[in-house]
């Protein structure tokens, strides 16, 4: 299996109270666009991932026999058949694929599926608490404004008693724009070598306040709902297949109402064993979503048609079934806000609907970016946990729909089946190009105001 990291185009820049300092843009990955040569199995502890049969009931009878040919059960998913183990040798894996019922036997190893942290430049910003609205919301919250958020805040219940767990680098709870926002208590981390869940990246923390937030720098899609954060990803934005199959199940054993993974990779299938841990990870979707789970995706950056491009090729866990993938839209000098990013990935029925990601390019302003938090716990300019920053990409966009999903069940806590909310998703986004499926741009751009009527007729 082949993958390329899903490259975020974060520009970031810490901003002043007195204005935008200048900034840089991201570098390009080599081979942007297309897959790029990186083995699935290398680096990492060693680990292996037994995709049993579905609905094998002999689960004792594998881990036992895994103890006895030396290796140790790192955690079991009965639920869907999965189970991680660490220490076998390819001898002893062998001997557990060849089991009647066990489907296959994957290495499970830590995968690049952010980009490396950027680089913070600037000063940090002190928040005006003393403001009726968000601080920034009016000079630079255009993502807000395009997909009517601010609007939907007037006659909905703004995500009050939604859950919505975002499965991330990590979350910086001190954050002025977060603090009493996120469920300490079921929040929690799958890095073996990061048992904490604090953010010691950026990206958890940028992606969860554009779900919700105080509203005291920023505005945020789901004021009033609930964030727990699962941690997935380790600070260089690497991640084990089998934590985030662990994290999307123990986001439904919590009774999460939304999952947000603005994270992935865009991966060749090559073997067998490719296809059988994206079985794996679509059964953890399954269970999810049977258990009335939402789950959004970032559709990835790598500038591909989806629809068009080598069908061994997939973005995951983005175009798995169920999966409300998200492609990202910006300005460029604040003119044409519904554009489709030069970044992002395109494509129906690659890539569901699209909501604000931000970009920068040439003609393009600091402004044309997204706005969020900066985490005061990884990043040294931003301490002081009244810091916000600049950023790109579509997992930055993923979150507007996270956050999108959280106001319509919300409201409708009485009947909140998955599939009526993701038609309200897709069935009243506006269509930037007059088609209501359009090649390109799917359902087209979110509207969260329309969405939450929808659900009342």
């Amino acid at each position: 299996m082949r993958m390329v990291p899903r490259h975020v185009r974060l520009v970031t820049v810490v901003i002043a109270a007195a204005g935008a300092v200048a900034c840089s843009d991201s570098p390009t990955a080599p081979g942007h666009g297309s897959p790029i040569s990186a083995d699935l199995t290398s680096g990492g502890a060693h680990r292996n991932v037994i995709i049993m049969k579905d609905g094998a009931t002999t689960m004792a009878a594998l881990t036992a026999q895994v103890q006895s040919l030396g290796g140790q059960i790192v955690r079991t998913q009965p639920d869907i058949s999965v189970v991680t183990v660490s220490g076998l040798s390819d001898a002893a894996a062998a001997v557990i694929a060849n089991r009647s019922d066990v489907d296959g036997v994957q290495q499970d190893s830590a995968i690049a599926m952010l980009p490396p942290r950027e680089q913070m430049i600037g000063q940090p910003i002190t928040a005006q608490t003393d403001q009726s609205g968000a601080f920034f919301f009016p000079a630079f919250q255009w993502n807000m404004r395009q997909i009517k958020a601010d609007k939907a805040w007037l006659v909905t219940s703004q995500g009050k008693g939604a859950l919505v767990c975002v499965l991330d680098t990590g979350i910086d709870p001190h954050h002025i724009d977060l603090q009493g926002k996120i469920d300490l208590g079921i929040s929690t981390s799958f890095v073996a070598t990061e048992p904490d869940i604090i953010d010691h990246n950026f990206h958890g923390t940028f992606v969860s306040t554009l779900i919700s937030s105080n509203g005291l720098g920023i505005a945020s899609v789901a004021p009033d709902a609930e964030l727990c954060m699962i941690k997935v990803l380790n600070a260089n934005g690497q991640g084990n297949f089998s934590d985030l199959i662990a994290g999307i199940m123990y986001a439904a054993h919590q009774k999460a109402d939304v999952i947000n993974m603005s994270l992935g990779a865009y991966i060749t299938i090559q073997t067998k064993a490719d296809v059988q841990l994206v079985v794996a990870l679509q059964r953890a979707i399954n269970f999810a979503i049977h258990h009335g789970v939402v789950p959004v995706a970032a559709a990835g950056n790598n500038a591909v048609n989806l629809a068009t491009d080598d069908p061994r090729n997939i973005s995951i866990p983005a175009q798995l079934l169920g999966v409300i993938d998200v492609g990202a839209t910006a300005p460029v000098n604040q003119m044409n806000f519904d554009q489709i990013a030069s970044y992002s990935n395109v494509g129906f029925p690659g890539v569901l609907v699209f909501a604000p990601g931000g970009d920068l390019v040439a003609g393009g302003v600091v402004p044309d970016l997204i706005l969020s938090a900066c985490a005061g716990s990884a990043v040294p300019s931003c301490a002081g946990e009244n810091s916000y920053v600049f950023g790109a990409g579509t997992s930055f966009a993923s979150p507007h729909v996270a956050g999108e999903a959280a106001v319509i069940g919300s409201d409708f806590k009485h009947d909140p089946k998955v599939d009526k909310i993701e038609a309200c998703i897709t069935l009243t986004s506006d269509h930037p190009t007059g088609r209501f499926i359009d090649p390109l741009y799917g359902f087209g751009r979110i509207d969260v105001l329309n969405a939450a009527i929808c659900m009342k007729h």
